[in-house]
C-alpha cells in the first residue's frame, strides 16, 4: 500500500496497493485516508468518507459511503478457515449500486450485492453473497448473515439478526431486536446433523419488535407477527400470530394489507 493514485485537494490523498485496475467517475470526493485494494469502479458524484476501504468493489453513481466503513471485507481469513473450515468459495467483488447510503462503521464483506436506492445504517454488517435489492433500508446494528436474500422496499430496523440463508421477500417489515435463526437441531460439538437453514418471510409480513423465527419457518403472505412472539411453526397467510410459542389470534382486515397499488406492482392480487 501507499502507491498514490491521485491527490484529491489538500491533505487528502487516495492510496492503492497497486494491485488491479482503478476507474474513477467524475466529481468523486475522497475523504481523508481512503485505501483502495484490488479492481475499483466508482461512478460519477459519489462520497468517500475518511478512513475507508475498498476492495475489489463496484459503485454505481451518486452513492455515499460515510465514514470508517469496509467494502469488500476479505472473508475467507482469518482463524476459523486456517483450521480446516474454507468453504472453497472464492468471493471477488462487492457491488453497490446508484443512489446508496451507506453510513458509518458499516462492514460490507466480498460477495455481498446492493441494489440501487437502499440505505444501510450504522454499523451493519452484510456477509458474503448476500443480495439486497432496491429501496430497501437496513438498520443499524443490523447483522445480516451470509447467503440471504432481501427483496426490494423492505424495511428492517435496528438491531436485527437475520440469520443465514433466509429469504425475505418484498415489502416485509422487521421491527428492532428481531432475530431469524437458522441452525436446527443445534450441532455444535455435537453429533447431530447440522442443518443451516433460515426463515422464509413472504410478501408483505411485517415481524413485530422482538420476535424470534425459528429455522425454516415460513412467515405466509401479509401475514403479521406481535411484538415479542417465538414462532416455532409455519405461519398461514394473512394471518395474525402472537405468544411464546405463537398461535393464530385471527385474519387480517383488508383494510390492513399492502396498499393495493403497491400490490399491483408485484404481482400480487
Amino acid at each position: 500500500m501507499g502507491y498514490v493514485i491521485e491527490p484529491v485537494n489538500k491533505n487528502k490523498i487516495v492510496s492503492h496497493d497497486g494491485q488491479g485496475r482503478v476507474d474513477v467517475g467524475v466529481d468523486v470526493e475522497f475523504g481523508n485516508n481512503v485505501i483502495l485494494m484490488g479492481d475499483i469502479k466508482i461512478g460519477n458524484k459519489c462520497k468517500i468518507g475518511n478512513n475507508t476501504l475498498l476492495r475489489s468493489a463496484v459503485i454505481g453513481q451518486n452513492t455515499t459511503i460515510e465514514d470508517n466503513c469496509i467494502l469488500g471485507y476479505d472473508n475467507i481469513s482469518g482463524h476459523f478457515y486456517d483450521r480446516g473450515n474454507k468453504k472453497g468459495q472464492e468471493y471477488t467483488q462487492v457491488i453497490i449500486g446508484e443512489n446508496v447510503l451507506i453510513r458509518n462503521g458499516s462492514t460490507i464483506y466480498l460477495g455481498a450485492a446492493i441494489h440501487d436506492n437502499c440505505w444501510i445504517n450504522h454499523n451493519a454488517i452484510i456477509r458474503e453473497n448476500s443480495v439486497i435489492n432496491k429501496d430497501t433500508c437496513i438498520g443499524s446494528h443490523c447483522i445480516c448473515q451470509d447467503n440471504i436474500y432481501i427483496g426490494e422496499q423492505c424495511l428492517i430496523h435496528n438491531f436485527t439478526q437475520i440469520a443465514a440463508k433466509t429469504r425475505i421477500e418484498s415489502c416485509v417489515f422487521i421491527g428492532p431486536n428481531v432475530t431469524l435463526t437458522d441452525n436446527s437441531p443445534i450441532g455444535y460439538l455435537r453429533d447431530l446433523p447440522n442443518t443451516i437453514r433460515g426463515p422464509i418471510l413472504c410478501f408483505g409480513c411485517a415481524i413485530g419488535g422482538g420476535a424470534t423465527i425459528y429455522p425454516g419457518v415460513v412467515i405466509g403472505q401479509e401475514s403479521v407477527v406481535a411484538g415479542g412472539s417465538t414462532v416455532n411453526r409455519d405461519v398461514l397467510p394473512k394471518s395474525v400470530v402472537g405468544g411464546n410459542p405463537a398461535r393464530k389470534i385471527k385474519n387480517i382486515n383488508e383494510s390492513d394489507r399492502i396498499k393495493a397499488g403497491i400490490r399491483s406492482l408485484f404481482g400480487i392480487e
